[in-house]
């Protein structure tokens, strides 16, 4: 079974540091894999394609160990309550898994379904990872590629992973990962993936077919490109750009694949999966907006470590969290006299809407009583759709007054032992 490819969308931090090996996507510290996936989600075009029936999540650094994010992104990104939702959490390879299982829904109800994956690095011991999240939009028909899934692989091998509670992640001794690990399973799974491509092969319906690139992701950038460029393999140019963005890596290969047709294998944890992607005419437009996201951000040192929070501990309300996260998550004012009232007036009652996301800067201030912080840029926007709204501006960045701005998910606090998110101010870039 093949399904198609209607859509793609890539979230990348603007902050970009350095690294031995080039750069890396860096977070700032209100910035998670859930509000990295939102943002990918939000910025795929779903205008004149059917809405999704399902979400799959994969992340090796998701925010909660059990309870699930997920239905977070879907909140965030109004996807409306009829929404099937899984989460894949193993390994880096997870990408990959959840397009595996993608093609199985659509091959079943015909779709659409939306795949997304972020990773977000935890520790300094993570020296190639980077922060990113990519979203496709998978269906039965129509779209920019086609994506067949090729052959599998499973085995008990532990080259990375991580105990529950830890942040560390631990590694096997280098020899024998590279002897026996993911580079082994990635040459496995290529090989029997390039048995399996359909033949011949066009781009576009062009003739002759052109040659079929074979890209490898792992957890290990070095060893992945060995590979690659063993079987014949360009490299892999963004993870020197972007840092290797875990589970969301074989994902934003995909799209910057979509020149030619290519097998894209992912491989980790004794796990393999391969797919063949097979452009249309309109995917290199695709490839070069994911490219020029890829190449952009600015470069700095470092960025500000996480504000100093000793005793900041606000209380937290599950059940006022659920009553409001109409307006926490989805944005949503009631409609009266025409206007949007945002936040909802107790007592109105009214149409519900989602806010603008974009506006402009009414104006704003410096906060210098926010915990832990040594002062905080608080502003005003004025929005597109006549609404206003009041928050905090996102980490690392600053705003002034008549800039135009976009509301962008991001967490507050994870006070009383759940994660708060809401929405602040950045600038449009």
């Amino acid at each position: 079974m093949s399904s198609r490819l209607l859509a793609g969308a890539v979230a990348l931090p603007a902050d970009r540091t350095p690294t031995r090996a080039g750069r890396r996507c860096s977070a700032g510290y209100d910035h998670d894999v859930v509000t990295l996936a939102a943002e990918a989600v939000l910025a795929l075009p779903y205008e004149g394609l059917p809405a999704p029936t399902a979400l799959l999540f994969a992340s090796v650094s998701p925010p909660y160990d059990e309870g699930g994010s997920g239905q977070l992104i879907a909140e965030i990104a109004g996807l409306g309550e009829d929404m099937f939702c899984a989460e894949l959490t193993a390994t880096p390879r997870d990408g990959l898994a959840a397009l595996r299982l993608a093609d199985a829904l659509v091959a079943a109800d015909g779709g659409p379904v939306l795949v997304c994956a972020a990773h977000t690095r935890r520790s300094e011991a993570e020296r190639e990872s980077g922060d990113g999240a990519v979203a496709l939009l998978v269906g039965e028909r129509g779209g920019v590629a086609t994506l067949t899934p090729g052959p599998s692989h499973s085995e008990e091998l532990r080259d990375r992973w991580r105990l529950s509670g830890e942040k560390t992640v631990r590694e096997a001794d280098a020899s024998f990962t590279e002897e026996l690990g993911p580079a082994r399973i990635a040459r496995l799974v290529a090989d029997a993936a390039r048995e399996r491509i359909p033949q011949p092969v066009t781009v576009g319906g062009a003739s002759p077919a052109r040659s079929v690139d074979v890209l490898v992701t792992g957890p290990s950038s070095r060893s992945a490109a060995r590979v690659e460029r063993g079987l014949g393999g360009p490299g892999d140019t963004a993870a020197a750009r972007t840092g290797v963005l875990g589970a969301a890596h074989p994902l934003l290969r995909l799209l910057l694949s979509l020149h030619g047709p290519a097998v894209l294998v992912a491989a980790s944890g004794g796990l393999g999966d391969a797919f063949f992607v097979e452009p249309g005419d309109d995917a290199a437009e695709l490839a070069a907006a994911v490219e020029e996201q890829v190449a952009g951000g600015r470069e700095v040192p470092s960025i500000p470590p996480p504000p100093g929070q000793a005793g900041f501990d606000p209380y937290v309300s599950g059940p006022r969290a659920w009553r409001e996260r109409g307006q926490d998550l989805r944005l949503e004012g009631v409609v009266r006299d025409g206007k949007i009232l945002y936040p909802p007036p107790a007592g109105i009652e009214g149409e519900r809407r989602a806010l603008a996301r974009t506006g402009s800067v009414l104006t704003c201030t410096r906060d210098h009583v926010y915990p832990g912080a040594e002062t905080l840029q608080m502003a005003v926007v004025a929005l597109e759709d006549g609404a206003r709204f009041y928050g905090q501006v996102a980490a690392g960045e600053a705003v002034e007054i008549g800039q135009p701005v976009r509301l962008v998910p991001r967490r507050l606090h994870a006070g009383g032992g759940l994660v708060q998110y809401f929405w602040k101010v950045s600038p449009c870039r």
